[in-house]
């Protein structure tokens, strides 16, 4: 029987994801790394994300983190903002597959 840690419980159960959390995942980013480039605490960014706190702080240094408005995140808007950047990431992954399969199936096509 497989432990999941905390870091990998973030790839599993997509359904039940935040809108956040689904955009980390494609843009494979984790918790730690967003906590050590902000310097704020692991628990305080992943609770963050999962929407169970909302220190307006925390909130700022992900958004910085992410290059991203502050109301893009957290606003009222938010899971529109998030959507869109989340149909950019899938279309990201799709052309990057896409461009394996080709180079793997139909060299002669590169």
């Amino acid at each position: 029987m497989s432990t999941i840690t905390g870091e990998d419980r973030m790839s599993h159960g997509n359904n039940q994801k935040t809108p956040l959390q689904k955009l980390l995942s494609l843009r494979d980013l984790s918790v730690s790394q967003i906590a050590n480039a902000t310097g704020l605490g692991y628990h305080a960014i992943q609770k963050t994300i999962k929407q169970q706190r909302c220190r307006p702080e925390t909130r700022q240094a992900i958004a910085q983190f992410l290059g991203l408005p502050y109301d893009h995140l957290w606003g009222d808007c938010a899971n529109e903002h998030l959507n869109r950047l989340i149909r950019q990431e899938i279309e990201k992954h799709t052309a990057c597959h896409q461009q394996s399969l080709r180079a793997a199936y139909l060299p002669e096509d590169n």
